[in-house]
């Protein structure tokens, strides 16, 4: 428990990536799904995330006020709303991306002081057959 204790409060804190404002993990890389799938919808970002509609768009609005991403009708249904990101958006998402490697990179140099990298991919494994798991449990 203490590990997941210590990695939720990891990625509720806010970070700067030397561009536009501080976000958490979950608006950065809420944030990297829209740049991948520019006009996805709500639905779509929430199955993708395993979070209830409503808990994404507390996500989104929050990029919106950031001036990060922008929330548009659909032109071929007024019901469905797409999600796109703006200027910024795409600028802080780069960097974001660029502190991601690193901070992997830096995490894995770590790491290798005490495992060898077959122990680190066997970590990972676990977490995958894990994460699997919970999701079955769902």
């Amino acid at each position: 428990y203490r590990f997941v204790a210590l990695y939720s409060n990891y990625i509720a804190q806010n970070r700067n990536y030397g561009v536009g404002p501080d976000l958490t993990m979950t608006e950065s890389h809420m944030l990297n799904s829209i740049v991948l799938t520019p006009g996805v919808t709500v639905t779509n970002l929430a199955r993708r995330w395993e979070r209830s509609k409503g808990a994404v768009c507390q996500v989104l609005t929050k990029l919106e006020k950031k001036g990060l991403s922008e929330r548009r009708k659909s032109d071929s249904n007024g019901k469905n709303v797409l999600v796109y990101p703006t200027e910024l958006g795409l600028r802080v998402n780069d960097a974001h991306m660029v502190c991601d490697v690193t901070d992997i990179l830096a995490t894995t140099q770590e790491l290798l002081k005490s495992c060898t990298m077959d122990e680190i991919n066997a970590f990972y494994k676990v977490l995958d057959l894990y994460t699997g798991y919970l999701r079955a449990e769902q």
